[in-house]
């Protein structure tokens, strides 16, 4: 696995954006006009208490800074984010604008800019999908 993050997003509802740690950004050469494959895997309130099980493979735009990945605001919309909470991602790869894709940190699961969230038992989350 590559690289976990745990954020919170910027902009307005349902124009969501995270920030890529700038460490991956320089490593990987990632530019506007790339696409970052990553994994919405949870989202928890801002006391880093468990709301949501997501578990979607996305594809996110890298557009207007370098770091910045936009989600698409369909899935915002259709999971009734307002934008407060804390979303916790695993960034997978870069696909760079002349078509090459890039593996983040291959083989390792790196943690970057992750707060600290109140984990639960595997059996519940199961259960609450």
């Amino acid at each position: 696995m590559p690289e976990r993050i745990i954020k919170r997003a910027r902009n307005f509802t349902p124009n969501l954006y995270f920030q890529i740690p700038m460490r991956t950004v320089i490593k990987h050469n990632i530019q506007r006009g790339d696409t970052l494959y990553c994994t919405l895997r949870r989202i928890f309130d801002s006391e880093g208490n468990f709301l949501i099980e997501v578990n979607r493979e996305l594809e996110c735009q890298i557009r207007q800074r370098d770091n910045r990945f936009y989600v698409p605001p369909e899935l915002i919309k259709e999971l009734n984010l307002i934008g407060v909470e804390y979303y916790e991602f695993i960034l997978k790869k870069i696909k760079k604008s002349d078509g090459r894709e890039v593996e983040i940190y291959p083989n390792e699961l790196v943690e970057k800019d992750v707060i600290r969230v109140k984990e639960i038992p595997q059996q519940i989350v199961e259960n609450n999908i």
